[in-house]
């Protein structure tokens, strides 16, 4: 098994990810928050690049939410911003969610040549792993790729933390599975500050951004572990429950 990680969206090209399955991560917010709002019953999410496709949507379809950010606040004209707190059951049950943002969404676009595409994220990390190597081993998948989405086209912390995590879930059962620099950088910075994430983002760009944009509870929940029992993919243009 070969390991492969990428610090941004803007570094991968569609070849690169051919035969592989695909991780994708925007863990500050919109994996973690695709995935929330899809555990509360979203029917399914459409990523978008532009605010334009998002509002063309909701003009032939009124029935659908629109949800994302710009500059990490919610966008005019929006039903969500981009805080997983928003994405409650009573708000998200059975809606169809379209959903823009900076770096997310566009990262997901960025790894359609990968064979399949699942949204990572702290948050599921545990049962996305065990399902993707349980598929990886059923269907003689030989790579992983990890895309991180990264914070205004540059290298993010957050993102290589939970990419180390995955890489750390992944090298359980893939102990002789070959790494990349990044991906060893990137479990090796996971493992020494597994237990207190908080302790290296703190010094992070964007997790101080949000921080000052008020959304400390947000920051608390993205970094918590494995509490979801479910996995999401990337397929056909949309984010489903597998």
């Amino acid at each position: 098994m070969n390991i492969v990680a990428f610090s941004h969206y803007k570094e991968v090209a569609s070849e690169d990810l051919k035969d592989s399955y695909a991780i994708v991560i925007d863990l500050l917010r919109a994996t973690s928050t695709m995935i929330w709002a899809i555990s509360n019953g979203a029917k399914r999410i459409i990523p978008v690049e532009k605010v334009e496709e998002a509002l063309l949507f909701k003009k032939l379809d009124e029935s659908v939410l629109l949800g994302g950010e710009r500059g990490g606040l919610k966008i005019d004209g929006f039903d969500l911003d981009n805080s997983p707190l928003s994405y409650k059951s009573e708000v998200v049950s059975g809606r169809t969610i379209v959903m823009t943002t900076t770096n997310g969404t566009r990262a997901l676009k960025k790894a359609a040549g990968a064979k399949r595409i699942f949204p990572g994220s702290f948050i599921n990390a545990r049962k996305t792993a065990e399902y993707i190597i349980k598929e990886a081993l059923c269907h003689d998948i030989h790579t992983i790729s990890i895309v991180c989405a990264g914070t205004e086209e540059k290298f993010t912390l957050e993102d290589i933390l939970c990419a180390g995590y995955f890489v750390h879930l992944l090298k359980k059962h893939f102990p002789d599975a070959f790494l990349d620099d990044l991906s060893i950088a990137s479990y090796e910075l996971y493992k020494k500050f597994e237990n207190d994430p908080h302790e290296i983002l703190k010094y992070s760009y964007h997790y101080n951004n949000l921080k000052k944009l008020g959304f400390v509870s947000d920051l608390e929940f993205c970094l918590k572990k494995d509490f979801v029992d479910m996995v999401c993919e990337y397929k056909n243009l949309v984010v489903e429950k597998v």
